[in-house]
């Protein structure tokens, strides 16, 4: 069988139960199986398989998807801000919109060698990818879930980012450092919602990185409140939030400790960051 024979197979049964991105999915699995970018299997369009062991590994990895794996913890990585990360069940599987977080940090006016704070750094994505995009930086990530830092510490051997580490703590608790930049995508969805969410986010990501309380803005209530003397005067934070946290969460920030408060949206139009000025 020729690999684009087993993809168009693959994609004929995931569309019979009904996945969307069909036969990206079988593509992306392919790819995996043999070791291959995705777009490297369009020159490769006779190719085949070579062993029918692999061939075997390729549709138990569709069956796989099929039971509700998601497809990032089938392949144990998945790409960010042009880098490819190790996932796993440890942290949340990291969401293109969040790549906007990280290009606002970018290119927004900082100090030459800006101190970074990543709040619940997770995998450690966006601290990873601020740290390597400023190589002049120093980026410090943290996270409640010591396991899951173990994860964020794998992306940092992995791509390299010599200047970006980790702490163990709750939100900042215990940094005695003023920071240029603190940036975080903390939990925010409320805890009524959980059960609604798809089952690949639902029953796969960590609760902890899905549930943000009641109205789903406890920690970054928390965080906000906590952090304003842990900020250089001048000094940016930058949030992402949900969509219907375009009006709440700004009023967290108070008049008198910080200013240049606004919201942005994505490119899909939706409300995705919050960012202020530390006066």
């Amino acid at each position: 069988m020729t690999l684009t024979e087993a993809i168009q197979e693959a994609s004929s049964v995931l569309k019979a139960v009904g996945f969307k991105n069909h036969l990206w999915q079988a593509r992306i699995l392919a790819a995996h199986v043999k070791g291959l970018s995705p777009g490297q299997l369009y020159s490769l369009y006779d190719l085949s398989f070579g062993d029918k062991a692999l061939e075997e590994t390729f549709f138990s990895l569709v069956k796989k998807r099929i039971s509700g794996v998601p497809l990032q913890h089938i392949t144990g990585e998945w790409d960010f801000f042009g880098r490819t990360f190790k996932v796993d069940g440890r942290a949340l599987i990291p969401r293109p919109e969040t790549e906007l977080l990280v290009e606002y940090i970018t290119k927004a006016p900082l100090p030459r060698k800006p101190l970074i704070l990543d709040v619940g750094t997770g995998s450690g994505v966006i601290g990873i990818s601020l740290a390597l995009e400023m190589p002049d930086s120093t980026v410090v990530g943290t996270d409640v879930s010591a396991e899951t830092l173990e994860l964020a510490e794998e992306n940092r051997l992995l791509l390299g980012a010599k200047n970006f580490s980790t702490v163990n703590c709750n939100l900042a608790d215990g940094l005695n450092r003023q920071f240029d930049v603190i940036a975080a995508n903390l939990p925010y969805i409320s805890s009524k919602d959980i059960q609604t969410l798809d089952p690949v986010v639902k029953d796969h990501d960590p609760l902890s990185a899905l549930d943000g309380g009641t109205d789903g803005t406890l920690l970054i209530l928390e965080l906000v409140e906590s952090t304003p003397y842990k900020m250089k005067p001048g000094g940016l934070m930058v949030l992402e939030t949900g969509y219907d946290q375009e009006i709440s969460v700004p009023s967290f920030f108070s008049k008198e400790l910080w200013t240049d408060i606004q919201t942005h949206r994505d490119l899909s139009g939706n409300h995705r960051l919050v960012t202020a000025r530390r006066l």
